[in-house]
């Protein structure tokens, strides 16, 4: 048996053929199952087809989506936002040529402008996994937490993990340990800025033995 072109396929179901050709094609399918199933495919093709104009991924994606490709593109030509590191728990400035490593239980407090990004970073032992929850407040607005806005964990410029702050300005992002790890934060319109999580000295825990000039 002779099956019915995909091109007429496509016409019938577009209903562009002509009526006699419409005949044809619908007296064919009533006795060929192939070419029925294959009418069958294209229509459900043009319904999904249809139905895709009308879909909005979740505003929780776009908004992680666009935090991304702001950090592929640093050096555009928006006005670099201003951060200060407020508290590092390790105490000391990093050192030049010193391993970078995250302690465990290390605590920093940034301020981006009037937002003040307070984080936590926990480091299993023994292990290069670790954790970092933060929350994000803003000064200017006592009461009215940061939240909906997105945070990307980068290593370079590569994205490690990614996370939005909830309702009450908190967020949490699981990831595996690297050197010099940054925070991308975007708050409002204007453009990501870039805390430093990893790239300091290495320091020994309390208690621990030192070894003196030889």
């Amino acid at each position: 048996m002779r099956h019915i072109p995909q091109e007429s396929v496509a016409e019938y179901i577009r209903q562009t053929l002509s009526p006699t050709e419409a005949s044809q094609v619908r007296e064919h399918v009533a006795e060929c199952r192939e070419c029925s199933d294959l009418i069958g495919l294209f229509r459900e093709v043009m319904r999904v087809g249809a139905n895709e104009t009308a879909y909005e991924p979740p505003p929780g994606t776009v908004r992680i989506v666009n935090a991304y490709f702001g950090t592929q593109h640093p050096g555009t030509a928006r006005t670099k936002r201003f951060f200060e590191l407020l508290f590092d728990s390790f105490g000391q400035p990093a050192m030049a040529g010193a391993r970078a490593s995250v302690a465990s239980a290390r605590q920093l407090l940034y301020r981006v402008g009037t937002v003040y990004v307070d984080m936590r970073v926990d480091s299993e032992v023994n292990s290069e996994r670790a954790a970092l929850v933060g929350q994000m407040l803003d000064s200017a607005r006592p009461g009215h937490p940061v939240s909906g806005v997105p945070v990307v964990l980068l290593d370079g410029r590569k994205n490690v993990a990614s996370a939005i702050s909830n309702n009450n300005g908190e967020f949490q992002i699981e990831f595996l340990l690297k050197n010099n790890l940054r925070l991308s934060v975007t708050v409002g319109d204007g453009a990501p800025v870039y805390l430093p999580i990893t790239g300091v000295e290495e320091r020994r825990r309390p208690g621990g033995a030192s070894r003196g000039p030889n």
